[in-house]
């Protein structure tokens, strides 16, 4: 009985020296966010990611660039699970689209992170309308039109929204019926600007006024219209 136990107990530690010589490695790459949206003024950020491995960042396009570190090399191991924040530059975006850039994170598993940055400022009135799409099913849009409607007797209406630089807003054009009030240029920040509105008291034409919002390198159209007044029904 005495040399069975024995022999039990010198095969349990010879597995366990197997198991532990044989263990698998571990690896791993997870992303947070997965996906990154920028305004076309938005001109940093930083992503994060967990790995056990080593890492180098490198960007795919020519806008973005990598600030500060851009690689970690550390010798594996399974205990060590590493969380690193990898910061970012981009150029503003003057082209009126949505682009699409990608860092690659070269790892054990490596992944492309990809960054989206639209072609509008960030106007948070009036809301967005989208005439182009880039990805419908990830809900990315390539072109986007600031439009507001007001009715033919509103008088006073704004513009609101939040930009990465100074700014400025003007009237382009010709519409007297439109007047700018109060501060038409300030700094980063979410700012409104309001403007006062002659009644339409034409029954037949509505009329657009256009409102160019600017930020840094970046401009974006505001486009304002007024409906016709409603016709008096005859008796």
């Amino acid at each position: 009985m005495y040399k069975i136990k024995t022999l039990f107990i010198v095969v349990s530690l010879l597995s366990l020296v197997a198991s532990c010589a044989d263990d698998p490695e571990m690896h791993k790459f997870s992303l947070d966010p997965g996906t990154f949206v920028l305004y076309a003024d938005q001109t940093s950020g930083t992503f994060s990611f967990e790995t056990y491995d080593s890492w180098t960042a490198v960007p795919q396009v020519d806008w973005i660039t990598i600030d500060g570190d851009n690689h970690l090399d550390v010798a594996y191991n399974y205990m060590n699970l590493y969380h690193s924040t990898v910061t970012f530059t981009a150029l503003p975006n003057t082209t009126g689209r949505t682009r699409l850039g990608t860092i690659l994170v070269k790892t054990y598993y490596s992944s492309a992170v990809p960054f989206y940055q639209l072609g509008v400022l960030n106007v948070l009135h009036p809301r967005y309308t989208i005439k182009t799409w880039l990805d419908e099913k990830a809900h990315i849009p390539d072109e986007i039109l600031y439009e507001l409607t007001d009715s033919a007797n509103w008088e006073k209406d704004s513009i609101c929204f939040k930009v990465e630089n100074d700014w400025d807003l003007e009237l382009v054009g010709d519409a007297p019926w439109l007047e700018l009030v109060g501060n038409t240029a300030g700094s980063k920040g979410k700012n409104r600007v309001n403007f006062n509105l002659t009644p339409n008291t034409d029954t037949e034409n509505g009329r657009e006024a256009k409102l160019k919002l600017t930020s840094g390198e970046v401009s974006n159209e505001i486009v304002v219209r007024q409906l016709p007044a409603k016709k008096e029904v005859e008796e």
